[in-house]
């Protein structure tokens, strides 16, 4: 019997298929159906749910979900943007693309392929995957050479699988002496001064995003408009994620000031560590590795925890930190219509530049050096 696929575009579409869409073994909670559509309804710009899902019998073999939205696709160079046309896309959020193998997922990706030629959408963002699974392979066939976005690199999402103790996870770590020297360090210094509060649960929710935007203004992330803000948006998403446990917030306190901030996944036994940021003031204390450390010893007494996510990216501590890894790559797959690949072409073109000057700056270990100082000097433009 040939799979069957069924589609959420509509309103109506999705209270149908609620059910379906709820059963589904999602890997993240942006795919959940209330987390998903409590960011449409939120958004003053056009924007859309969707989902689609391909049935074996009553039995869903593969699914995606995502938002269908009017927005810019930016191309910058280091944290500046140089290029950001504006496309209709169909992004597929990350842990919105689950399937029991390449061929069940065959149905839906021909629904995608569908909706690209049409040029219902102008291109398909398809969130991180393996870059040696069937299911990547399987979306990368969604475009030709013309379709597919070049000079994506693959970076590594490292874990820890959790162990049954914070100590037993510094004792497995090479510089434990030298980590369990760093741990107590303010704990010694700072005494009753220093405090770490969690929130689990919305009660907690007015205080952590009055301390996070209070720590967030002051960083770097918030002048390339990531990391976290105290927007209607932001705490409705909170509230959902914390109400159902997919969320935990931590933030760490010297003499009852906010100085440093971990927002956390929690969903299906993994905590992955999501967006951060740390006082200026504090940044020779390292209060967002000490805040660090303190996340990974609560995720260690949690029974319901067996892995720690560090994410995509592969900053020192996520090598030191975690156990395991493995490459993962998302892609951006253009209509094959005029208006899709004359959007493909110019911003490969610049791209290639990137990428070229990126090539010789890591080659000649500027890299790094680069990237601080653009943090830097963005935090003081901020100020």
């Amino acid at each position: 019997m040939p799979l069957r696929v069924e589609q959420a575009r509509t309103p109506d579409d999705v209270e149908r298929l609620g059910a379906l869409w709820d059963g589904v073994a999602w890997r993240r909670e942006e795919a959940e159906r209330e987390y998903l559509l409590a960011r449409v309804r939120l958004r003053a710009e056009a924007i859309a749910p969707f989902a689609g899902f391909a049935l074996d019998g009553e039995r869903t073999v593969a699914a995606v979900a995502g938002r269908i939205e009017e927005r810019a696709l930016p191309v910058g160079i280091g944290y500046r943007t140089v290029y950001a046309p504006h496309a209709r896309l169909l992004q597929l959020v990350d842990g919105g693309v689950v399937a029991e193998s390449g061929d069940a997922a065959r149905p839906v990706l021909d629904a995608l392929r569908t909706m690209l030629e049409r040029g219902e959408v102008d291109a398909v963002a398809v969130p991180p995957l393996p870059v040696d699974s069937t299911l990547r392979r399987s979306f990368a066939a969604l475009g030709g050479p013309l379709e597919r976005q070049p000079f994506i690199r693959p970076w590594p999402r490292r874990t820890l699988t959790l162990p049954e103790s914070f100590d037993e996870f510094v004792d497995a770590r090479p510089s434990r002496v030298r980590l369990k020297r760093y741990a107590k360090r303010l704990d010694k210094q700072l005494g009753d001064e220093l405090a770490v509060e969690i929130t689990r649960d919305p009660s907690g929710l007015d205080r952590f995003a009055r301390d996070a935007e209070a720590i967030a203004a002051a960083t770097y992330q918030r002048a390339v408009g990531s990391g976290f803000a105290d927007t209607p948006e932001q705490r409705e998403l909170l509230r959902i994620s914390l109400e159902h446990g997919w969320q935990r917030a931590y933030v760490l306190r010297i003499r009852e000031a906010p100085v440093a901030y971990w927002l956390c996944s929690t969903y299906h036994g993994t905590m992955t560590t999501r967006v951060t940021g740390y006082s200026p003031e504090r940044e020779h204390d390292r209060a967002g590795s000490y805040l660090l450390l303190r996340v990974i010893e609560d995720a260690c007494r949690d029974p319901g925890l067996h892995t720690l996510d560090f994410g995509p990216g592969d900053a020192d501590y996520k090598r030191h930190f975690s156990s395991d890894s493995h490459l993962e790559q998302n892609m951006l797959v253009f209509a094959p219509t005029v208006q899709g690949r004359r959007l493909n072409l110019t911003r490969g073109a610049i791209l290639g530049g990137v990428e070229l000057a990126r090539r010789l700056t890591d080659a000649t270990g500027f890299t790094g050096g680069i990237r601080k100082t653009w943090r830097k000097r963005l935090r003081r433009q901020d100020s």
